[in-house]
Order: C-alpha cells, then sequence, then structure tokens
C-alpha cells in the first residue's frame, strides 16, 4: 500500500528553562503540582531532523516547513503549516506525517503526496508547481537531539510525553553549530483529553515559573539559535523580564 501523509496526533509546546533552574528539580515540582499524573521514565530518545527547502526559501517564506526525521529507527518526513499570527494567538503548528520510509528516502520520492499534504493545508489554491519545487529541495537545517523521556500517565487512560532535550542546530551551508537544552511537551489532540490538556498547561504557566513557552515551532527555535545574535538575544530576554514585573505589579 502506497504511503500517505496523515495528520500528526499531537500538540507540541517547546520551553525554556529560565535562570539557572535544574531539569531534575522541576520534574519534582511537575510531579508535586500534578499529583494525580505520574511521571513514568522511558528509554532515552535519539532522534535527527532534516530541513530542506530550496535556495530562495520559497517553501519557508510561505509557512510551510519539510522535513525528514529520524527516531529510533523509525524514519518519517513532515510536512509543518506554520502560523504568521502574533506570538499570544498562535496555536502549535499542523504536522502531516509520512512514515515507514527508507533511511535514504528524499522528499523527491514522494514529491506528489508531499506537495498534495502543502495543497491541502491551505484553503486558496497554489499558482505555482508544488512538484517541481519539492523535487528541488536541499537540506539547509540539521537538529540533532538526545532526549529523556518521560510518559504523563493519568488515571482516565490519559497520556502524554515529556522530553528533557540537549538539542544542537547546524546550517548546513556555513557549518554554524548551536546547542540548547530545554523541555518539550507533547499532549494527545483527542478531544475527551481537552480539559485535561488545559489543566496541565495551566498549572505549568501558574505554577512552574522556571518554564518559559516558547511559542515557537522546530523550525522556528532553529532559526532563533542560529540567526539570533547574542546581543539580540539578550535584549528578548530583557524584555521579556521587564514583562514578568509589570505582570507581578
Amino acid at each position: 500500500m502506497k504511503n500517505k501523509l496523515q495528520l500528526e496526533n499531537v500538540k507540541t509546546y517547546h520551553y525554556m528553562i529560565m535562570g539557572y533552574e535544574t531539569f531534575p528539580r522541576i520534574l519534582k515540582t511537575l510531579s508535586e503540582e500534578l499529583a494525580f499524573y505520574r511521571f513514568s521514565r522511558q528509554n532515552d530518545v535519539i532522534g535527527k531532523e532534516i530541513m530542506y527547502d530550496i535556495p530562495n526559501n520559497t517553501l519557508t517564506d510561505a509557512g510551510i516547513v519539510l522535513s525528514k526525521q529520524y527516531e529510533n529507527g523509525r524514519v518519517m518526513f513532515k510536512v509543518r503549516k506554520l502560523s504568521f499570527l502574533p506570538d499570544e494567538m498562535k496555536m502549535p503548528s499542523k504536522k502531516f506525517i509520512l512514515q515507514e520510509l527508507d533511511s535514504d528516502a528524499e522528499p523527491r520520492d514522494y514529491s506528489l503526496e508531499i506537495s498534495s499534504a502543502i495543497e491541502n493545508s491551505f484553503s486558496s489554491p497554489f499558482t505555482i508547481d508544488l512538484d517541481a519545487i519539492v523535487r528541488e529541495v536541499v537540506p539547509k537545517i540539521e537538529v540533532d537531539i538526545k532526549s529523556e523521556h518521560y510518559l504523563i500517565i493519568g488515571g482516565t487512560g490519559y497520556r502524554g510525553q515529556l522530553f528533557y532535550e540537549h538539542t544542537t542546530y547546524k546550517d548546513v551551508e556555513t557549518k554554524k553549530k548551536v546547542e540548547k537544552e530545554g523541555v518539550v511537551l507533547k499532549l494527545p489532540t483527542d478531544e475527551i483529553y481537552e480539559a485535561e490538556n488545559k489543566k496541565i498547561l495551566d498549572i505549568i504557566d501558574r505554577k512552574v515559573k522556571a518554564l518559559g513557552l516558547y511559542n515557537m515551532s522546530r523550525y522556528e527555535l532553529a532559526k532563533k539559535a542560529l540567526y539570533t545574535t547574542a546581543e539580540e538575544e539578550e535584549k528578548m530576554y530583557e524584555e521579556d523580564a521587564t514583562d514578568e514585573g509589570d505582570e507581578e505589579a
């Protein structure tokens, strides 16, 4: 049976670790605040993601990110539709996945499926030949990830996932590398778990002050890591600290 792109059934949230806090203390706080849920340590996860575009960045400029992901022996293509809304209005980006691939598979091998998924992500039709564009993409950014993996287990059958990540971002052309650490939360999209998802997100927001939500996709995080200067990043942190002080006042 021919592979088809399917909508991914989890919502992903990326958090930075604030100040000098450590992940073990963050996990302890989460366990205390979410007393009716259990955090079960799983095998560590080693993954890699390669993000593609053509040289003039036609896809990402249109809000589409195409990537190939390797995770614990599984290989898949992902198509993300990014939001251009202000940060406070953004929802996690939608992802379509094409699974059960050979490790040497390239986007051009599945250009028809990928271009169809891109078209179906938008309400208005494209006036360009997407299939031709997908056939010409090249690697732009490589992301290597090593994660501690935890299941979030609830008595209702609820299953979420928490990852403590050590991530290396690399610009394929310039070879520039940047290392970051953070926490990633993956929550189920099933409607029956919507209230529990909201509860977990609310508790993190109100009670776990060491976690700051990046309302960004993995691609946006990679761009921020690789192409934001130290001065620009310091200014953003200063603005965040000022905003938090205003809220407390």
